[in-house]
């Protein structure tokens, strides 16, 4: 019964903080969208400037969670690279992709066209440089490939999900080589980054006004870059970092599974 009221106390501040990220997207709009498209028209595009402002209020929005005892970051483990590269990751809640925008500066994201529909962000994602993601109907994998590669070559770390969406309550999506490709295209490495959020906030099927009782943490570490596949193994170079983000997490791998049937 105790552990039901946390739940819904927790729940309701959730609605709260939520209220307020809906605010920080007013003020970006109406302040900091303004201001860097005026600095845009003077000295040149420069997708830098919004990112820089999407970090400054990320990072408020997150402070907020770590308050509430919703979603509480320990420190970093490894080195991210510093030069452009494709940036992959595990996504097991839905707030995980935030302390990526916050922490790497100079990254594009390949972020969900639905995202661009259900609230008004399109306008902040292209200033920012990010790409949206192919519906088959706007655009291809093909086009959305060729414009992240665009950003990698101005300078741009690239970030994409491979399993494109958020992990399955106790498991982990299948990679796509996609994001692998985009690496190989570009002639620059894959950053791997290895999430453990636990209990994961937030993760798919699960219903925002009732998180987990106890504080969950979450914790980033930075693996050492890989060299981009070559042509025609990049399918083979998803299933191998697959296998690796499934054993770092305990999941069975592929062939385990396979075993099993």
């Amino acid at each position: 019964m105790f552990e039901a009221i946390v739940r819904l106390i927790k729940g309701a501040l959730m609605g709260v903080l939520y209220g307020v990220f809906f605010l920080g997207i007013v003020c970006e709009l109406m302040v900091f969208l303004p201001a860097v498209s005026f600095l845009n028209r003077l000295f040149g595009q420069e997708p830098g400037r919004m990112q820089w402002a999407l970090r400054v209020l990320i990072g408020l929005w997150l402070w907020f969670l770590r308050a509430g005892r919703l979603l509480v970051s320990l420190p970093s483990k490894g080195k991210p690279l510093e030069d452009p590269c494709v940036v992959v990751s595990n996504h097991p809640g839905l707030f995980d992709v935030l302390y990526l925008i916050r922490d790497l500066p100079r990254m594009g994201v390949m972020v969900k066209r639905a995202l661009a529909k259900s609230l008004p962000l399109g306008p902040i994602f292209k200033a920012a440089g990010y790409v949206l993601s192919p519906d088959y109907e706007h655009m291809s994998p093909l086009e959305s490939l060729v414009e992240a590669a665009e950003k990698i070559k101005k300078g741009y770390r690239f970030m994409v999900f491979p399993e494109a969406t958020r992990s399955p309550k106790g498991g982990m999506g299948r990679f796509s080589p996609g994001p692998f490709m985009l690496a190989r295209l570009s002639h620059v490495p894959v950053q791997p980054v290895f999430i453990n959020n636990n209990p994961p906030f937030l993760p798919k099927g699960d219903p925002w006004y009732f998180p987990a009782f106890h504080a969950s943490t979450i914790e980033l570490e930075y693996w050492e870059p890989l060299a981009p596949p070559e042509a025609g193994k990049e399918r083979e170079f998803a299933k191998a970092l697959e296998a690796r983000y499934r054993k770092a997490l305990g999941l069975c791998t592929e062939e385990n599974m396979g075993s099993k049937r």
